[in-house]
């Protein structure tokens, strides 16, 4: 099945920009065929970025599937002395997350990677709105790898459904961490917290 977890630069290309507005402050993306929510940051981004922007997230923080960009783009523009980078499978939202830090005045490294790991050190904070439709094995290997790039007392921040499997990636995740909170309920989205 074919998810936006997944190289799709061979899409034919339809770029369109959009306005956005969080906390008084505005951002603009460039968007385009094959990315998530290529319309509007989707409600479930929002979500996790309104409920940890105003945390202490460290010094270093990697935005994980990031898509075009806005979680790590909007957390950045919050924490301007953090170092944010930002990481996806998908060329084109590579390219467009780099595009939108530039545009946006946001200081943030952009990886093509499918392996975290690989990356040369590890961070304070994590954040992910996992890929659904990718499945269950990708988004518990996404979850394994960040604990494996978190710093000691790092944290890694979820977003997902109640409806698509909040509660089993609660139980995945206390596999690994120490501690699992939920820290936002909001239409059917939790914000989960997990660090050790």
């Amino acid at each position: 099945m074919n998810h936006y977890y997944t190289d799709n630069s061979d899409l034919d290309s339809n770029r369109r920009e959009f306005t956005y507005y969080f906390d008084n402050e505005v951002f603009c993306f460039t968007t385009d065929n094959g990315v998530f929510s290529k319309n509007n940051v989707d409600y479930g981004s929002y979500i996790l970025i309104r409920s940890i922007y105003e945390k202490e997230l460290g010094e270093s923080l990697l935005d994980l599937g990031c898509g075009y960009g806005p979680i790590g783009i909007i957390l950045k523009r919050f924490h301007p002395e953090t170092l944010v980078e930002l990481a996806d499978v998908n060329s084109r939202a590579v390219e467009l997350a780099s595009l939108n830090g530039i545009n946006n005045k946001t200081d943030i490294k952009v990886h093509l990677c499918d392996d975290i790991t690989k990356l040369d050190h590890k961070f304070d904070t994590i954040v992910l709105n996992p890929p659904i439709r990718a499945g269950k094995a990708v988004i518990y290997d996404l979850y394994e790898k960040s604990k494996k790039m978190l710093n000691e007392s790092g944290h890694l921040y979820i977003v997902i459904r109640k409806a698509q499997g909040a509660k089993s990636s609660i139980a995945k995740l206390e596999t690994l961490f120490d501690r699992v909170m939920i820290i936002e309920r909001d239409s059917g989205y939790y914000v989960i917290d997990s660090c050790d």
